[in-house]
């Protein structure tokens, strides 16, 4: 078809524009305006169409369905946990324990190490420092999983050792989420920093302040755990106070109350808050504040933490229809049962005893190693069962190759020989030849075989056609070696002198020059060894 010079076909209708109305100041201003301006202006349109899909809750709901329904057939591929991290994005949660169990589910991100202390700073810190930095840090990381941890505020401390009276703390200004063993602070009780960690950060001396009280009057305590959540809060402003709702609020037995006198590092805060808390309780509310859960370990003072927690929820939820509403059990009840619940804790095993918090407590390390946490936890009790290496192997347990014993059945009995190639080629070769008799020298290559030899040396080669016997001396140290050339020189050294008193007594019965004689050839003899 031909094409005129102005670039339309020839024949084809030409599309006119309307013309703009003057008075049509919209669709002017839409034809001035800038075309990133326009595109600015589709993407934010786009924006909202997605806004407004995502917080239907019918999308929540088909999306919700889609993923429990794929998660009941396993294996769980990428996209489905892709699919669920968006559900966990999108829905609210209602259990913290659904966040800190998925962590055995999660992968992709980036995460931290709790134990990173390596090299050098290894050797800057005790053996039970680090573990004890490992551990104290975990519980920060486990306290930001749980949605505990209110930014770079509140704080948790563990006592380093009873003779220098030093704890640790986290350096105020990280978030709990970035706390590792290297980075925790060493104070003393006054709080002056005797290592600053890997940080640049100092401590919150204000926070550190009812830390200091308790660590310097109570010196059965070990570790602190001091946070504000909302239900904690919300509790710690009632007059009525912790009420016995719930076996979490009975476990934490006896509670103190301290009342709210700002943030301040007075002595005479200090002197309150240890009165108030007296000398044998471990859990403290601050009315208006938060709480205090003190423990013997580290594992103790989170179990306390976990279950003050738990009962001001309980608390919460059921306060609305009102607390003369409310059934409390007596003070005789309240007794019984907090001491079945704190007695099951050492019946959980029958061959460990557990104290407060140290079974729930490995198993959270054991889900967040699993999710590649590195915390750096000595398990009492390891998930892997020990294999007993006294039993006799089998080749489907162990193959020969990689094995130090193997069984023969030799007339019907079972006995145990050190693995050897030269008894294992006698072997097939009896089998290969069963009518060979048994008087006839059976040749086996062993190590002086001449096919390991070059081909110009083999005539000088010996085959040996004796095994190899086992090397006695393979299971013993150098020191047993040493103290065996001992006792073989003084044996020689035994029959030398024996042998010496023999010749004697023998040549004491024969004349005198005989004796000389013999006496001299004797000690250039014993002279030449």
């Amino acid at each position: 078809m031909p094409i005129a010079t102005n670039g339309t076909h020839i024949g084809s209708p030409v599309k006119t524009q309307t013309p703009v109305q003057e008075d049509d100041d919209d669709s002017r201003r839409e034809l001035e305006r800038p075309v990133d301006v326009k595109e600015d202006m589709r993407q934010m349109g786009q924006r909202q169409r997605v806004t407004m899909i995502l917080n239907s809750s019918e999308f929540r709901d088909e999306l919700d369905a889609i993923i429990t329904d794929a998660l009941k057939h396993g294996p769980h591929p990428a996209s489905l946990i892709s699919l669920q991290q968006i559900s966990e994005l999108l829905l609210p949660h209602t259990s913290r324990w659904t966040t800190v169990s998925s962590l055995s589910r999660a992968g992709g991100s980036v995460i931290v190490p709790i134990n990173d202390i390596r090299g050098v700073d290894s050797t800057t810190y005790s053996k039970s420092e680090r573990l004890l930095r490992c551990k104290l840090a975990s519980l920060y990381r486990l306290i930001d999983l749980f949605g505990w941890s209110q930014g770079i505020y509140n704080h948790i401390t563990a006592r380093v050792n009873q003779e220098q009276e030093h704890f640790l703390i986290n350096p105020f200004g990280m978030m709990y989420h970035e706390v590792t063993g290297s980075s925790l602070v060493k104070v003393d009780v006054a709080g002056n920093i005797v290592d600053p960690g890997s940080t640049t950060y100092g401590i919150n001396r204000a926070g550190y302040t009812l830390h200091s009280a308790i660590h310097k009057a109570r010196p059965d305590i070990k570790c602190i755990v001091h946070l504000h959540t909302p239900a904690v809060a919300a509790v710690s402003a009632m007059k009525c106070g912790l009420l016995p709702l719930s076996q979490d609020a009975l476990f934490c037995g006896k509670i103190s109350y301290h009342d709210y006198r700002g943030i301040s590092i007075e002595d005479d805060v200090k002197k309150l808050l240890v009165e108030d808390l007296g000398p044998i309780n471990k859990v403290m509310i601050l009315r208006n504040h938060g709480f205090v859960a003190c423990g013997e370990t580290i594992e103790e003072a989170w179990k306390y933490a976990f279950n003050v927690i738990n009962a001001c929820e309980v608390q919460v939820r059921a306060a609305p229809i009102g607390l003369d509403q409310l059934y409390l059990p007596s003070s005789e009840q309240q007794k019984r049962i907090a001491d079945v619940l704190q007695g099951n804790i050492n019946e959980a095993s029958d061959d460990k005893k557990w104290k407060i918090g140290e079974l729930e407590y490995e198993c959270l390390m054991r889900i967040l190693d699993n999710a590649g946490f590195r915390t750096g936890y000595v398990y009492r009790q390891p998930l892997i069962r020990t294999i007993d290496k006294s039993a006799t192997f089998k080749d489907v347990e162990v193959p020969p190759a990689a094995s130090s014993a193997t069984s023969f059945v030799d007339a019907g009995q079972t006995q145990t020989e050190p693995y050897s190639p030269s008894r294992q080629a006698q072997h097939l070769t009896q089998m290969k030849e069963p009518h060979q008799s048994s008087s006839e020298p059976i040749v086996v290559v062993g190590a002086a075989s001449k096919g390991i030899i070059k081909r110009d040396q083999q005539n000088n080669a010996i085959v040996y056609k004796s095994y190899y016997g086992q090397n006695p001396f393979s299971h013993m140290d150098d020191d047993e070696i040493e103290k065996y050339k001992r006792e073989v020189e003084q044996n020689q050294i035994r029959q030398q002198a024996s042998k010496k008193n023999a010749l004697l007594d023998e040549i004491r019965s024969g004349s005198d020059s005989h004796y000389d004689d013999q006496v001299d050839s004797f000690n250039t003899s014993g002279s030449g060894r």
